[in-house]
């Protein structure tokens, strides 16, 4: 009796991989070829459809972890340092786009990006929430257990879950802010620093999103602790 070998899930591919991962579904989702400005068009566009899609698996993780917090401290942390790792990976990826010569750019970018801009990205948006959806589940959790961010500093053994959730927070945000800063390195090399964006932004502003953390009252409070112990250097 021969064995059944093909697949055995709904949907477009000749193999199941295919269907789960739905890989006929996301290659029709690129520009065709002949239809590509500039060969590199297809780097730009492939480079951003990923990011969607990590930036939206991000905003799904860091949801868990907010609803994890008051139970699970760790295992909050742990999510958020899943978080952290998918954030590494796009600002790597962003470094890819290095690799195409300005003038590339521009021809796809007067020709087919239409009045379309990053700052329009729906995953960028929903990652600049992050810091208040992470931040009021954090306070309801000091709250609980009587504690401050300075308190956890001061004595991270004693209140070790927390103190490890405060780290994947810091590590978290540190991460975000490296991610904005290579963006915004990216846009200088590609188009300069003082060229508007498709809406009329400055390419310059977006130098102060990279020094906006996400949590800047836990970057404070290092400082605090730093001055309790030594008030000037």
């Amino acid at each position: 009796m021969t064995a059944h070998t093909g697949p055995i899930l709904e949907g477009k591919g000749s193999t199941d991989y295919e269907r789960y991962v739905r890989v006929p579904e996301l290659l029709e989702l690129q520009k065709p070829k002949d239809k590509l400005v500039n060969p590199d068009e297809a780097l730009f566009q492939t480079t951003h459809q990923a990011a969607e899609l990590w930036m939206h698996h991000v905003d799904w993780e860091v949801g868990r972890a907010a609803g994890l917090m008051m139970d699970d401290p760790e295992g909050a942390a742990d999510l958020l340092h899943r978080c952290r790792l998918i954030i590494d990976v796009l600002r790597e990826q962003i470094i890819v786009l290095e690799t195409m010569a300005p003038v590339a750019y521009h021809e796809f970018r007067t020709q087919s990006l239409g009045r379309g801009s990053g700052q329009e990205s729906p995953g960028f948006k929903k990652l600049l929430e992050a810091g208040k959806r992470l931040w009021e589940p954090f306070q309801a959790l000091l709250a609980a257990r009587k504690l401050t961010a300075l308190e956890i500093e001061r004595d991270p053994r004693r209140n070790r879950e927390c103190f490890r959730l405060v780290q994947a927070m810091l590590d978290y945000d540190e991460a975000f802010l490296k991610w904005r800063y290579t963006h915004m390195r990216l846009a200088f090399r590609i188009i300069g620093s003082k060229v508007l964006s498709l809406k009329g932004v400055p390419a310059a502003q977006l130098e102060a999103g990279s020094r906006e953390p996400l949590f800047p009252e836990l970057w404070e409070t290092i400082s605090t602790l730093t001055s309790e112990f030594k008030p000037t250097y």
